[in-house]
């Protein structure tokens, strides 16, 4: 599975795929198994018809989202797998037609996503038993301020990506300007109950940033190269900790940190702690969604 795929938002047909929410909950349930699923698999967990799922997988091997799977013992039926992690839609900024299109499409996922929220909200959710926390706001940051927070954010970002999570990371854009706002972030979390597929990340990107996203080893802090384990100590080292604190935190020993801490280091390409925290705060380089918002 490579890291990303590259799709072009002139085609119409890519935003007509990509509007079709249940077959991308689809694409991103294939995804997040990171196996081989039948139609069969897909049906006991989403409640289709099989011949819904057929159009669904077909259309996704047409824009080669997906590649099939020959049916092998024991396996009697054709399986399906993701051909990436990530996908990213790259759109000339200067073609209004095209950036109207895509802002439609950020509408009906936008509308989706809330009829989602209001249909699959846990009744039984209440302050007391857990936490309901929503907030928004613009800020002005600095260059430090906000190398702080994106450390922050990407620990949010990877637990997120961890199976089975659910949420939402929208992160502002940055102008420059020495006066007002330049930062605006919203992170939102709501409870959902019943067999409701989670939609996948899609980066929208002009052309000229297409290559910021489409790295073949790392994301903007290389987090995806490593395992869950490995990010947990990287991004707990980053914040200061020593590996005792780190061993403890995580309930292993300190042999085991220092053996996942030297496979993070070896993955990321630093050799120490303060090379680690600079790589994960981005000190050392831009990362992408510097200059605009991603959703």
């Amino acid at each position: 599975m490579t890291v990303s795929m590259t799709l072009d938002a002139a085609d119409q047909g890519v935003l007509e795929l990509l509007a079709e929410q249940g077959t991308m909950r689809t694409w991103e349930f294939i995804r997040n198994t990171n196996a081989v699923t039948t139609i069969s698999d897909l049906a006991s967990v989403t409640g289709l018809e099989p011949s819904e799922l057929h159009r669904q997988v077909d259309a996704l091997v047409a824009m080669g989202l997906l590649r099939a799977i020959r049916a092998r013992k024991p396996r009697r039926q054709i399986g399906y797998r993701a051909t990436c992690e990530k996908i990213i839609v790259a759109f000339d900024d200067h073609d209004e037609e095209v950036v109207a299109r895509l802002i439609a499409l950020s509408d009906v996922i936008k509308r989706d996503f809330a009829q989602a929220v209001a249909q699959y909200a846990d009744p039984e959710f209440h302050s007391k038993a857990g936490f309901r926390f929503r907030m928004s706001g613009t800020y002005r940051l600095s260059q430090e301020e906000l190398a702080e927070l994106r450390r922050r954010v990407l620990a949010v970002v990877s637990f997120l990506d961890m199976p089975r999570s659910t949420g939402k990371v929208v992160t502002g854009d940055r102008d420059g300007s020495g006066f007002g706002c330049n930062q605006a972030i919203s992170i939102t979390l709501d409870p959902l109950v019943g067999g409701f597929l989670p939609s996948p990340t899609i980066i929208t990107s002009p052309r000229s940033k297409v290559d910021d996203w489409d790295g073949t080893a790392a994301d903007s802090a290389g987090l995806p190269a490593l395992t869950a384990r490995e990010r947990d100590v990287a991004l707990a080292l980053a914040d200061g900790l020593t590996r005792a604190q780190v061993a403890d935190r995580l309930r292993v020993s300190v042999h085991t940190v220092s053996t996942l801490a030297r496979r993070a280091y070896k993955k990321l390409g630093v050799t120490s702690q303060a090379e680690l925290t600079a790589r994960l705060t981005g000190h050392d380089r831009e990362v992408p969604g510097d200059d605009q918002g991603v959703e």
